[in-house]
């Protein structure tokens, strides 16, 4: 798609180009605790001292634009163990989820790939392009704690739940969830913390390049009594752990990186000595900030957005997902990515400067795909299976936490379902609204049958969002699902294909999955 675009001259124009879903406006929460104290001047001094060290950036190569300096300082923080110290994922999943297998399985993968899954990652980590202690610690320390809030990870990571169940949850010794409602993963938990709903607390919705707002999301009723927002549990969490260091004399710890952590006082150090308990003047100081950092009017705050219900962007701020849109905001004018490149001429962000779509990295060359390619999927689900099973972001549950309301249920047929053409069901005797058996390599789901004449014949479409409680045995679509990821998604060492927190990491993938589908009798 980006390709065709950019072959037609169509980036960065009004009424056409490429974009995709991102998150920006967010720093006035992200940074909260690095500016140190409350008040927009600690704000500004923060974002000033943070100019400076992205222009030290700059010093060894002038040719790094903005957008540049940007994603090698979040690299760094990575390297340096910032950022929350984060692990890809991936690596988790392939040594302590189960996956190592499925990766492996030559049906998972695209038939293209010369060596095993197993060679690729270990060459990945051996040259250092995914750091070495960050890859390496989940093949050597087992995951003894799981604290899960807004995830439900048995209803959504590929795989389903069976996988985890089987592979994760006998090396646990606690599982925790944080929800407002009781989910799948929630019925698996030792502990559920019940959190306070969307309207029950005040917030914003997603702030996102699409519309450039920020939107209030204002307390609407009081929490139940037993009920606490999230920045609560969190602050909770933390005194309490303050409370048992200092009982247990521990005033310290040391990280996997050699780092000291100080456990006394940390509940003031967090909340700014008190300040940010008050959730008011929380939502209050963000909203400033964010105006702080140029990304809403200067008179923004809580009464403000209030009044209004929604502030305008009027700058991208401080992170990557906003300056890699690589435009400027206009005052009402629809948002175009790409006008600094199109129409400043601003090298882009890649390893040579330019659009760039030939990767000459050996990986791409040996799977064929230095340029964009049409590939078949893969046989991932059994390359002999009769369906491909596809899905869908289907219009009323778009997430699982809406799908068991009582109201959205009556939109639809009140429990899952999955389409297949009329003609396949005809051959296989099933009817309307009957249950069926999907069956994929790696596991099965029961599920109602919806007869539709537009699905195409040896297709089955089941959209997303339903718990896996919702089905008879608790497996869904998850669990047919095998969860395989690409091998070229752990390249590294290449320009702009470099491991940055929240921005790069393999995905798996759950289309055009291979099963066979059977009349429950």
């Amino acid at each position: 798609m980006a390709l065709l675009l950019g072959l037609t001259g169509n980036w960065g124009k009004q009424g056409t180009g490429t974009r995709s879903w991102a998150i920006s406006g967010l720093d006035g929460g992200s940074f909260m605790r690095q500016k140190g104290r409350p008040g927009q001047d600690a704000a500004r001094e923060w974002v000033t001292n943070l100019a400076k060290a992205r222009r030290m950036l700059t010093a060894d190569d002038p040719t790094l634009t903005l957008e540049m300096v940007t994603y090698r300082a979040a690299q760094m923080a990575a390297e340096l163990g910032g950022l929350g110290r984060m692990i890809p994922p991936a690596f988790l999943w392939y040594y302590q989820y189960g996956y190592k297998e499925r990766w492996n399985n030559p049906d998972n993968n695209d038939p293209s790939m010369k060596r095993t899954f197993d060679e690729y990652l270990n060459e990945s980590i051996d040259r250092g392009w995914w750091d070495s202690g960050l890859a390496k610690t989940y093949r050597e320390v087992v995951p003894r704690v799981l604290f899960e809030a807004g995830g439900n990870m048995l209803r959504r990571q590929r795989g389903g739940q069976r996988l985890l169940l089987d592979k994760l949850w006998p090396d646990l010794k606690m599982i925790v969830s944080v929800d407002f409602r009781m989910n799948t993963t929630g019925m698996y938990s030792d502990y559920i913390l019940p959190a306070a709903q969307h309207y029950e607390k005040m917030g914003n919705s997603m702030p996102s390049v699409h519309h450039l707002n920020f939107v209030l999301i204002d307390q609407a009723v009081d929490p139940p009594e037993d009920v606490l927002n999230d920045y609560d549990i969190g602050i909770g969490l933390v005194r309490k752990i303050e409370e048992r260091a200092a009982a247990r004399e521990m005033l310290q710890f040391t990280d996997r990186n050699g780092v000291q952590h100080d456990l006394r006082d940390i509940t003031n150090k967090l909340s700014m000595d008190g300040f940010l308990l008050d959730e008011e003047r929380r939502m209050d100081e963000t909203i400033k900030d964010d105006a702080a950092y140029g990304i809403l009017p200067p008179d923004s705050s809580l009464d403000v957005a209030r009044q209004k219900g929604a502030i305008r962007w009027t700058g991208w701020g401080l992170v990557g997902h906003g300056l890699g849109q690589a435009s400027t905001i206009k005052p009402d004018e629809t948002h175009n990515p790409f006008r600094w490149h199109t129409e400043d001429k601003m090298p882009y962000p890649t390893l040579t400067r330019r659009a760039q779509f030939y990767i000459d990295h050996e990986w791409f060359l040996e799977a064929g795909e230095e340029f964009p390619v049409h590939k078949e999927p893969p046989g991932h689900g059994g390359p002999a299976r009769q369906f491909k099973m596809t899905s869908g972001h289907n219009r009323w549950s778009i997430h699982s936490m809406n799908m068991t309301n009582n109201i959205l249920l009556n939109t639809h047929r009140g429990e899952p379902f999955m389409f297949i053409n009329n003609r396949d069901a005809e051959a296989k005797g099933i009817e309307n609204g009957e249950w069926v058996r999907v069956i994929s390599d790696v596991g099965s789901m029961q599920i109602t049958a919806k007869i539709s004449p537009s699905v195409r014949p040896g297709q089955v479409i089941v959209y997303n969002g339903f718990e896996p409680y919702m089905h008879r045995e608790w497996y869904s679509q998850a669990d047919v699902e095998p969860g395989h990821v690409k091998w070229l998604g752990l390249v590294g060492g290449y320009g702009h294909l470099q491991y940055r927190p929240l921005q790069w990491q393999p995905v798996p993938a759950d289309r055009a999955v291979h099963v066979d589908v059977e009349k429950v009798s």
